[in-house]
């Protein structure tokens, strides 16, 4: 029995067969089926026909269909269909790709066995996929093989159409002898010119009309199988053992006969070459497949990624791979016809996150190649280790958006929970902030639940949110395949929710969870001014599950903060009585979990916001930079510089000696009391309202 898992492994030493099997029009293998498994029919691809139909299916035939394993199933490598006589009733089946599997032009071949017994017809044939709409005739009917055994030997070919059907006058036969007891290959070979049909490819009827219309010629559409067995009818009775004028001429002593298909192949023209395969796959994932155009006569050579290896089928059209842990391409070179033909395509190995959270970006290195946006005007850039996003929004009703590509897809299934830390100073008080996700097949989440940022926290710092998707994972509207998510899209000022502006935003990093942190989140708007009292603060709390809030105090904001007190849930003010101007804060919320991050730093003195950080380094220059050891402040007069100051990476400050020079522009000089090594440093620049850091590279020449 000729198979194609022979043909994979073996495919230049067996092709010769096929290379016999269809003329060079039709040399790419587009569909089969080798009835290789056990049992039903592959649902994928067949369907039956059931019951008695319509005047014994038009045709005055005996049988009742079924889709019972009696009369239709796969055993041995073999589809069998088997007409059964019971109780004086006969029942058959009959098989079809309807609305499944269809083409219009190509070679289409059955290897069989035909069903003997004088009274029965089998019949491998197609019928346009037009059936239901047109009906038949119009439709079209190509019989590639009928048979019947009152007429030994004898296999005909068959055209129904407008023009001719019913007891068609397009009929062609020839003699198979052992058409009952042994395989042969019947096929059909149609193109837009004519239809013709072989037996073992030996060519024995063509219809070509010379005139071609719907009356000729309806075979310019889809078409789709069929497989059959009838009993009895206008075709298959033999009129000597007829009774009562029905159409029962059968062999009294025949109980059963089956007719057996080895395989069913579809050839079309080669055009060009296919590849397919899983563009998404796991590390070290075993098994995959990947088949590209099957061509009679070629040999195949396959090229893989790094750590990936051919399982089976190295020179044949579908190779097995065991997957590596790289992305990389999967590419074919087939030689055919002393051509050669190339396909490639990329496959990506999908990040599978591991630990208590893990992160998906921290944007340095910078992935500028894969931002992109739209919708807007945006201007991205890579800022203090952050992507950085300025924009400005005129239509929100486009949805304007920047869309993050991650390196690879990400399995979500164990880790639903995306952490995003954004920060943002809301000068427009407009800025709205949506995540969406995005898989590979270009599925975003979306419905009644969505990550929306709010309340949107602009107190300068980062603010880490955090959105559960598990319930927007899967098939149904508005889900995604959590297994393969590719992107990230971040909605701005979109929608009804949006407004027309500019403004600037921040993101730190992007992971994911388990689940959502049991800590609080961070308290935020931290504010400090002196009181009556003391120095008296204030924050905004953001977290309904915090057990309390802890203050710390430190006389430097890169200082060490020392605990000054614990307050209970639900607080938003503390006064410090012993607090002066100088005096730098920071509050924390906590609970059984643990605590939250840090708010953001205040001061009576003030602490620059980003904004207004970026101001003032506008027109405070540090020179040079690297320095040997001093160096020179340059600032407006206006700024009104009240100290300088010199720290270590870790918060140790360095005794230094600061000359002031007044004039337009002001300048300091800075000389270290003694010489310092090589290295990163933080000078410090107090204003009478504000207090600036900047770094500074000591480096020797």
């Amino acid at each position: 029995m000729q198979k194609l898992k022979y043909l994979a492994l073996l495919l230049c030493l067996t092709l010769g067969f096929q290379a016999a099997a269809q003329t060079a029009a039709f040399q790419e293998l587009v569909w089969s089926d080798e009835f290789e498994t056990e049992g039903a029919l592959n649902p994928t691809w067949w369907s039956y026909d059931l019951g008695n139909g319509d005047n014994g299916w038009g045709n005055r035939e005996l049988q009742s269909y079924t889709n019972q394993p009696a009369n239709v199933r796969q055993t041995g490598g073999h589809l069998v269909i088997e007409a059964i006589k019971q109780n004086g009733n006969w029942t058959s089946a009959r098989v079809k790709t309807q609305g499944k599997f269809r083409f219009t032009y190509g070679r289409v071949e059955w290897r069989a066995k035909l069903a003997p017994g004088v009274g029965t017809w089998p019949a491998l044939w197609m019928l346009g996929e037009s059936v239901t709409t047109k009906g038949w005739p119009a439709s079209g009917e190509i019989d590639v093989m009928e048979y019947i055994d009152r007429l030994p030997g004898k296999v005909q070919a068959a055209l129904h159409s407008p023009s001719s059907f019913g007891n068609t006058q397009h009929v062609g036969s020839t003699q198979v002898p052992d058409a009952t007891t042994a395989f042969h290959v019947y096929a059909a070979e149609w193109s837009e010119n004519d239809i013709k049909f072989y037996v073992d490819n030996t060519l024995y009827y063509t219809y070509a009309p010379a005139t071609k219309d719907a009356r000729t010629w309806p075979f310019n559409e889809d078409f789709f199988l069929i497989m059959n067995i009838a009993v009895g009818g206008n075709m298959g009775s033999e009129p000597r053992l007829e009774t009562n004028g029905l159409k029962n001429g059968i062999d009294p002593a025949l109980t059963s006969t089956r007719m057996e298909v080895d395989y069913v192949r579809v050839y079309q023209q080669f055009k060009e070459l296919s590849l397919t395969g899983p563009a998404v796959v796991r590390p070290l994932a075993q098994s995959i497949t990947f088949k590209t155009s099957r061509l009679a006569g070629a040999t195949y050579t396959w090229s893989l990624p790094s750590g990936a290896t051919v399982v089976s089928g190295h020179n044949s059209p579908e190779v097995v791979v065991n997957w590596g842990n790289s992305s990389g391409q999967v590419r074919v070179q087939v030689q055919h016809n002393g051509q050669t033909f190339t396909k490639a395509m990329n496959v990506k190995t999908k990040t599978i996150p591991a630990g208590s959270s893990f992160l998906l970006e921290g944007f340095t290195p910078f992935p500028g190649s894969r931002l992109t946006s739209a919708g807007g005007t945006f201007q991205l850039s890579h800022h203090q280790d952050a992507l950085k996003i300025n924009y400005q929004i005129t239509a929100p009703a486009n949805l304007p958006n920047v869309v993050y590509e991650l390196e690879s897809p990400v399995d979500l299934t164990g880790y639903p929970v995306l952490a995003a830390a954004v920060k943002t100073q809301n000068k427009s008080r407009t800025v709205v902030l949506r995540l969406d996700l995005i898989d590979a097949a270009g599925k975003v989440t979306g419905g009644n639940q969505v990550f929306s940022l709010s309340p949107l926290i602009d107190d300068g710092e980062y603010y880490t949110y955090y959105f559960n998707y598990q319930p927007t994972f899967g098939s149904s509207e508005g889900q995604v395949n959590p297994e393969e998510i590719s992107k990230i899209r971040m909605l701005v000022n979109y929608g009804l929710l949006g407004s027309p502006g500019q403004d600037s935003l921040w993101v730190d990093h992007l992971s994911v969870l388990p689940s959502l942190p049991a800590t609080p989140n961070r308290a935020s708007h931290l504010a400090a001014a002196l009181a009556a009292s003391g120095v008296k603060i204030d924050w905004q709390d953001n977290a309904p599950n915090e057990q309390g809030f802890k203050v710390f105090k430190a006389t430097q904001s890169t200082g060490t903060y020392s605990e000054l007190a614990t307050l209970p849930a639900n607080t938003r003010t503390f006064t410090d009585a012993s607090g002066t101007r100088d005096a730098f804060y920071k509050v924390q919320s906590f609970n059984a979990a643990g605590a939250g991050t840090f708010s953001n730093l205040a001061t009576v003195a003030g602490v620059l916001s980003v904004r207004q950080d970026q101001e003032l380094a506008r027109h405070i220059t540090l020179y040079p930079n690297p320095a040997p050891q001093r160096f020179l402040l340059s600032f407006p007069v206006s700024l009104k510089v009240k100290a300088v100051r010199v720290f270590t990476a870790n918060g140790q400050e360095i005794p230094v000696q600061v000359t002031l020079s007044p004039g337009v522009k002001s300048s300091a000089e800075v000389r270290p009391v003694s010489a310092l090594p090589d290295g990163l440093y933080l000078c410090q620049i107090e204003t009478d309202t504000s207090v600036l850091t900047k770094r500074l590279l000591i480096q020797h020449l």
